[in-house]
């Protein structure tokens, strides 16, 4: 997102600061009168309900995206911002791959599309708004509902609107930004540095962010101080991690890493950083990868939903990328590996369903996604529970499905 507006703006922390004194005051209840209930799981944490899918993109800025064909509709976005305030649910930017027939795996004209577009959900609407435009395409920004606005931090994607891989290599943003569901932006101090698939949560006034070997603090009472380098967590660097505030803590779960040679690790273990103690603990191992999932609190502790637990999958995918980068492009060599990786994806069955429930130092099972899991999208609060809003359901492929579950 753009660091710059044309509207004049009052002092960032006289912003802030009139918005603390509703910091406790609960979001409106949306209706879903309009949602059908999912089918009960044994051991659920709730009860699940669908809500409206997300409508299509309508910004027409390519030829080889069809969007004024009557055959046209939102395929999903991965990575998309996404938040809730004062009853109303936000969504915008994200990723995809929309071009008829030809997917992730499969050469494109485009490659991954990043998109600029703001849909609202209002409370008691039975449709999600038409979109406004955004002044970047941005996708893969740590999220955070706060009672001020959603607070997008960092991301990747182009200034200007949107954009795709194969024209142009997209670019990481530092920018923090306070949106509003009618699009309405302020600009909050910058990241150190430029940071993509980032996690974030909120513990009083204070933003907490982890990414890669980094973990920083903001305290959106005191904006004029900028942002803090903390210490990190005693494990890994990662990205793709799962984070969350709960309990006056940030937790921070999985992830993966990469090493020198181009290798990935898939973590399992998960800390908890105590601000009071300035100290972070080494909590259990989750029983499995959860990486590109969700965490959200419960009662007495976590919820954690989706991620990428298949890794073996995950290494025969990235072996025999290895292989067809290694051969001249449309060779046997080329051919035949780039025809494994179109069968593995193909035939990819989806991410985990599982939900985690982490209570009383342990974790346990305690029911399954009522569809097909989405990840790298966030877990927004919102009446009572969480929503998840479109994401992504398997390398590639999204859905534009929203799912609400009350906790």
């Amino acid at each position: 997102m753009s660091a710059s507006t044309s509207t004049r703006r009052p002092a960032r922390r006289s912003l802030l600061a009139a918005g603390l004194a509703t910091a406790t005051a609960p979001l409106l209840a949306p209706s879903t009168a309009h949602a059908t209930p999912a089918p009960g799981t044994a051991g659920s944490p709730g009860t699940w309900t669908r809500l409206p899918d997300l409508p299509p993109n309508r910004v027409d800025w390519h030829p080889a995206i069809p969007v004024a064909k009557p055959y046209w509709t939102q395929l999903g976005l991965a990575g998309p911002i996404a938040g809730s305030h004062r009853g109303h649910l936000l969504v915008g930017g994200g990723a995809n791959f929309p071009e008829p027939a030809l997917t992730s795996n499969r050469p494109t004209t485009l490659g991954k599309v990043y998109w600029n577009e703001l849909f609202t959900l209002s409370p008691g609407a039975t449709r999600w708004s038409d979109p406004i435009q955004l002044p970047d395409a941005i996708a893969y920004s740590a999220c955070l509902s706060t009672p001020y606005g959603v607070l997008v931090i960092g991301g990747e994607g182009y200034r200007g609107g949107p954009n795709a891989t194969a024209l142009k290599p997209a670019d990481k943003f530092a920018d923090v930004v306070l949106l509003q569901p009618n699009g309405t932006r302020r600009d909050l101090p910058p990241l150190p540095r430029p940071t993509s698939y980032a996690v974030a949560g909120l513990v009083g006034t204070t933003v907490y962010v982890a990414e890669g070997p980094d973990f920083y603090a903001l305290d959106l009472a005191n904006l004029s101080r900028g942002w803090k380098a903390l210490p990190p967590w005693p494990g890994p660097p990662r990205t793709v991690a799962v984070g969350t505030a709960a309990h006056g803590n940030f937790y921070l779960l999985s992830g993966r890493s990469q090493a020198a040679d181009k290798s990935w690790t898939f973590h399992k273990d998960a800390y908890a950083y105590d601000p009071r103690r300035s100290r972070w603990t080494r909590l259990p191992d989750l029983p499995f990868c959860v990486t590109a999932g969700q965490a959200h609190p419960t009662r007495k502790g976590l919820l954690v939903l989706g991620g990428d637990k298949d890794i073996t999958r995950w290494n025969k995918i990235q072996h025999h990328t290895a292989l067809r980068d290694a051969a001249p492009v449309g060779s046997p060599a080329w051919t035949e590996h780039q025809n494994v990786i179109t069968w593995i994806y193909d035939h990819h069955t989806g991410f985990n369903t599982e939900l985690l429930q982490y209570e009383a130092n342990r974790w346990t099972t305690t029911g399954h996604f009522p569809g097909p899991s989405q990840v790298t999208t966030p877990a927004v609060p919102h009446t009572n529970g969480l929503t998840l809003i479109t994401g992504e359901i398997r390398p590639g492929i999204r859905t534009p499905t929203t799912w609400h579950l009350r906790l």
